[in-house]
């Protein structure tokens, strides 16, 4: 019954009838003091006037407060899907391949890669790294592997092995050139001729 406003009306009014008769007992006391018998205006409408405008008042009311327990309960219902939708976008990201964070050289001066988190990826398992051209093609550039999974589940990556016609590009990824960084794909497999050497 609460789905149209008429609903809602004739919702609001069955919730206010009990409250209205002991108003009306009320009302019909004041009026019968501030308007006597002999008045020009007849008692008998005066009661059924102020009884339908009471009436009308208190479903009003008793509308709008329902109205606002509704805005009340739609408001915790959105908030409790925006975290829902929330775990579910950081569960989504956790098992897509990784964006990198950061980039700086290690002790043995190799090209160390922070990851965001992954569920993909394992540690000291072999990677991939491949940068993405001007006309959309990725190439491989590298070959790696997990040194570290973090406490908070970021990926520490070491590019130790890099393809010669690509040195250009990995020795500027020190520089943490942003839109670089954004044409570096890591993915958690080598391609099956990695141990031949060749590319």
């Amino acid at each position: 019954m609460k789905n149209n406003f008429w609903g809602l009306i004739w919702s609001s009014f069955n919730e206010i009838q009990g409250v209205l008769l002991g108003l009306l007992g009320f009302l019909g006391g004041i009026a019968l003091i501030r308007y006597p018998f002999n008045t020009s205006i007849p008692l008998d409408i005066v009661i059924v006037v102020s009884f339908f405008t009471l009436l009308l008042i208190a479903t009003l009311l008793s509308a709008v407060n329902t109205l606002l327990r509704q805005k009340q309960k739609l408001e915790a219902e959105v908030k409790e899907l925006q975290e829902v939708n929330q775990k579910l976008e950081t569960e989504i990201k956790q098992r897509i391949i990784p964006k990198i964070i950061r980039v700086q050289k290690d002790a043995n001066n190799n090209i160390l890669c922070l990851l965001e988190a992954s569920d993909l990826f394992a540690y000291d398992i072999y990677i991939s790294f491949y940068y993405t051209d001007d006309d959309g093609f990725e190439n491989l550039i590298a070959i790696g592997f997990v040194n570290v999974i973090q406490n908070d589940g970021k990926i520490q990556a070491i590019l130790n092995q890099p393809y010669p016609n690509y040195q250009n590009i990995i020795d500027a990824l020190d520089g943490n050139d942003p839109k670089l960084i954004e044409k570096i794909i890591i993915k958690p497999s080598i391609p099956r001729n990695f141990n031949t050497g060749q590319p």
